[in-house]
């Protein structure tokens, strides 16, 4: 089922890729002053927006505005593919009896790192990317921002959820090394 997942998000990966580059125009989200120039529903409610997606056209941005928004968008796939993968040693590792094996201690060592990784690095990347699409663009004035929803509540939680596995572990491997002698 981990190896569905990894094909999954390539596949998405690709598809998202291939639809950008088809129509030639690359997305950003940005953050700008609030605005009412929306449509309006019926009735009394307003409605104000702060968030948009801008899509250039590519010719319009820097090409290494380009580059680091696919270089972004690749190392989340990688990294989310690592993930799977990673989770998917590990319930390999305890499924053949391996649970207090050193070894499963050093996987999830690499998955943390890997949480942390997958969490920050590529929409930092992409970061860069978007913010030079803006200022490429030759916003005057008040420049817009691009939007980064943060990943700090699932880093932040399954970094709890792995740190704390990892611990657990390794007080069992001593309590079971402790044991060995004992039968």
């Amino acid at each position: 089922s981990c190896a569905i997942g990894i094909v999954f998000v390539v596949w998405r990966y690709v598809e998202q890729l291939v639809r950008s580059i088809t129509s030639g125009t690359v997305a950003v989200p940005i953050r700008m002053r609030e605005t009412r120039a929306i449509p309006q529903p019926p009735g009394g409610a307003t409605v104000t927006s702060d968030q948009l997606v801008l899509r250039a056209p590519i010719a319009d941005v820097p090409g290494g505005a380009i580059g680091y928004i696919r270089v972004g968008d690749a190392l989340e796939v990688l990294l989310v593919s690592a993930l799977i993968a990673l989770v998917a040693a590990v319930a390999w590792k305890i499924s053949r009896g391996g649970l207090f094996d050193r070894s499963t201690t050093r996987i999830l060592d690499w998955l943390g790192g890997a949480v942390l990784a997958a969490g920050f690095l590529p929409s930092f990347v992409r970061r860069m990317g978007w913010n030079w699409v803006v200022s490429g663009l030759g916003w005057d004035g008040y420049l817009p921002t691009p939007v980064v929803d943060h990943q700090f509540l699932p880093v932040y939680l399954g970094l709890l959820v792995v740190v704390c596995f990892r611990f657990a572990l390794t007080a069992s491997q001593r309590m079971v090394r402790d044991q060995a002698g004992l039968v």
